[in-house]
Order: C-alpha cells, then structure tokens, then sequence
C-alpha cells in the first residue's frame, strides 16, 4: 500500500507540475499585445524576459535549501500561490512595471515547483525505478510546455492577452489543490543557521549572467553596456565558493558538486542544451527572416521536436534498466549531432520535410538524455540534500538554455550585419555541431551504470504522511 501511495502522489505531483509547466510556456505569444497595450516599443520586451527569467532561474537554489529544511510539499504549495497570484497581477496590471513583477512572480513559481520531480523520484524510488520514474516526469513536462504556447495563441487571438494569464491564474488554484490534498508531507531536517551570503551571491552571479546577453541583445555586439554585469557575476562566483565551504549546511553542496557523479552529467546537460536552445531560435529566424514562411510553419517544426522529445522521455526511463548510461547518453549525443549536423547543410530553398526529420532527431537527443542525467545526479546524493542538489542541476540547465539562446541571437545578427543571413542558419550549425561533439570526450569520465556505484544514502529516510 505504501508503494501504491507513493506512486499515486508522484503522478499528482507531476499533473500539478504539467499545469506550472503550461503556465511557464504561454506569455511569449503575448509579449506583442501586452507592450501595445502599454504603448511600447518592442525594446521594452528585455525588461519582461528577463523580469521573468530571474525569478526562473535566481531563487531555484533557495528552493532547494527550503525543500530540504522545511519539506518539499511546502515550498511546492508556496510555488502554486505565486503562480495563481502573479498570473492575476500580469492580468490586471495597471502599469507596465507591475507586469514585469508579475512576470517575476510567475517565474519564480516554476523555480519553486518544476524541479521538485527530481527530487521526489530521488527521494522515494529506488535506483532500478528512478530510471523509469525520471522519463515520466519528463514527460510531463514536455506535455506542459508543448500545449502552453498553443492554447495561449488560441486565446490571444480569440479573447484578448488577459484572458491567457486569468486562465494561469486558475491553473494555479487547481495545482494548490493537488499539492495540498495529494502530495505527500516529508519532515526536512531543519538547519540551525540560514546561509543568507549563499542566497545573496547566487542570485548576484545568476542575475550577471543572465544581464549580459540581456544587454547585448538590446544594446548590440558592438556595445560594452555589458561588462559591469559580468563582473559582478565572476566576483560574485568567487564569493560564493568561499562562502559555501565555510557554511555547515550550504545553499550549494560544493563538495558534491566536485563530485564526477554531478560535474560530469551536469557539463554533458550544458553542452547539449545550449545547443539545442541555439537552434530553436536560429532556426525561428531562418524560417521566418530568411525562407519568408509564416509563423505557423515555425509551430509546426515545433510539434516533432516536442512530440519525440516526450516519447523519448518514457523510452529513455524505461531502457535505462537495460543499457549503460554511457550507451544512453552517447546515442544522445550522436542524435544531436546528426540533427544540428543536418541543419548545417540548409539553404533558403531547404524543404520542410528535411527541417522536420532534422528537429525529430533533435527532440529524441534531447528527450533521451534527459531522464539518464537526472538519475545519475541524484544517484549518490544524501536523502537530506536531494533538494539543493536538483534545484541546483534544474538551474543550470535553464541557465545554459538562456545562455544558449542569447548565443543563436547574436550570431544571426552577426552573420545577417555581414550580409549572409541566408547561410546564417548552416554557419551557426557548423559551430554547434563542433561544440556539440566536444560532449563525447566526457563520456570516459561517466560511470558505466549509476546503479553500480556505492550508494551514499546512509541518512535515514524521512516519514511519509498524507
């Protein structure tokens, strides 16, 4: 019955998790209608991307330390509050600066709920099941994000920008309810001491980071607008190590991070999802700017890439009880290759069909990989710590998706101020095809199954109760 229990609150954590996911996925389509609701230039767009952003990716480390110190079904229910409260401000905002914090509060809701599926599966399976466990939080996550921008364009057009946000607003009721009433309560291990330099550093080095291309994307390549934010998240960084290696109960498990159990996955997840960010939005650009298609031609690129990538989230989990992580995560590897590969020998004249064989192969790279990272990072972390260590990995792997997306901009406007925007799409895949490979020198360093290893988890496990 315990076993029944557990599984059954796993999959209300992962539907609350899809109804955050599709919250998260729908106000790009309606970045156009809210500036001109506000009479605003399209430059104004900076400051809700990144307002939205910060929350994203800036408190997910915080998260984790509360998930661990006050129980995860906590910091789950607060995520589910703000999303529903700052859905309501977005809505009903009667300045453009009180979006912005409603956007900010939206992002910090995913920051606080999206990677509590990581945790969950690492806390309550075992390393035979976690593979499995990982592929169907994966899958939902992908279903969210897959019919967000959807449904938000449908109702945009039919009833207006506001409708989308009052529809998040309820979504975020409903997933109060589910983590209320269906998700289990875990007593965390309180810590004596709150690490506010760990919260204060970490958001100064991920608030730089994700300013620079912020700041190059509005003020262009050629601008040093840039460089203070840069600087504060390298000194930021040094802060932070000094910091976390003093502290009893970290924000950042630094001496695990040093692990090759984390650093290793962690560096394959960065190189693969830069990449994979990179083409998204070069490629939005080359079909739109350079093959002069409609934006519907971009969601229907989409629909493979999200549809193998969720397929192969299931497959991924399940078949780690057969193959190596090291097979898993090659064969992703070789995938994204292949597919960005195949995008470096594109022309203006490229058909559809070729660009959507392309972008399957990608979606499956992305969606294989993602179940086998997660289970390897989590497979020798101590129970008390399982929320720090995935919000963690969460962050960087958003981080790196920013980042990798800020790449594809400034190299399409790099290669279009030189006048080859019709090869802007091939030149910029030669270079992520390139770096992509690089990934395949860290597979070595992986272990050859992550079930194989000593386990770590010598902490008791903590009580379930419904």
């Amino acid at each position: 019955m315990e076993e029944k229990v557990i599984r059954k609150s796993f999959h209300i954590l992962c539907l609350g998790i899809l109804l955050v996911v599709f919250a998260e996925a729908t106000h790009i389509p309606a970045y156009p209608k809210m500036l001109e609701h506000f009479q605003l230039g399209a430059g104004y767009s900076v400051y809700m991307q990144l307002g939205f952003a910060l929350g994203l990716t800036g408190f997910q480390p915080l998260m984790g330390w509360l998930s661990d110190s006050f129980g995860q079904k906590i910091v789950i229910f607060i995520g589910a509050v703000l999303l529903a409260i700052g859905s309501l401000f977005i809505a009903l905002a009667p300045t453009f600066w009180v979006l912005v914090l409603g956007l900010f509060l939206k992002g910090f809701s995913g920051a606080a709920v999206i990677p509590a599926g990581v945790a969950f599966v690492g806390k309550y399976f075992s390393k035979e099941q976690q593979g499995k466990m990982m592929g169907i939080y994966g899958f939902y996550t992908v279903i969210g994000g897959l019919a967000g921008p959807i449904v938000s364009g449908i109702l945009i057009d039919r009833f207006g920008w506001n409708a989308i946000f009052f529809l998040c607003s309820m979504l975020g009721v409903i997933a109060i309810s589910l983590f209320a009433f269906g998700v289990p309560h875990a007593k965390g291990v309180k810590s004596t001491s709150f690490d506010f330099l760990g919260v204060l550093f970490v958001f100064l080095l991920l608030g730089g980071l994700l300013t620079v291309p912020t700041f190059i994307n509005h003020y262009g390549v050629d601008s040093w607008m840039w460089a203070p934010a840069f600087a504060v998240s390298v000194v930021s960084f040094l802060f932070l190590l000094v910091v976390e290696k003093r502290h009893k109960k970290p924000l950042l498990d630094i001496q695990y991070a040093k692990t090759r159990t984390f650093w290793v996955p962690s560096a394959i997840a960065v190189i693969l999802y830069m990449s994979f960010s990179s083409v998204m939005y070069v490629l939005t650009f080359f079909v739109q700017s350079v093959q002069g298609k409609p934006s519907t031609i971009v969601g229907l690129l989409q629909f493979p890439l999200f549809l193998t990538m969720a397929l192969a989230n299931i497959i991924s989990g399940r078949l780690m009880a057969t193959f190596t992580t090291r097979r898993l995560i090659g064969v992703s590897i070789g995938l994204l290759v292949a597919g960005v590969g195949m995008l470096s020998m594109a022309r203006i004249d490229t058909s559809f069909l070729y660009l959507f064989i392309a972008m399957s192969f990608i979606g499956t790279s992305i969606g294989t990989v993602g179940p086998v990272v997660k289970s390897v990072i989590v497979s020798k972390a101590a129970p008390s710590r399982l929320g720090v260590i995935s919000f963690t990995y969460i962050t960087i792997e958003n981080v790196a998706s920013r980042v990798g997306a800020s790449f594809a901009l400034v190299t399409f406007a790099i290669f279009t101020a030189g006048g080859n925007a019709a090869g802007a799409l091939s030149s910029t895949a030669i270079l992520l095809t390139v770096f992509t490979a690089v990934s395949f020198l860290f597979l070595l360093l992986l272990p050859k199954n992550h079930r194989e290893q000593p386990s770590a988890l010598t902490e008791e496990t903590e009580t379930i109760s419904l």
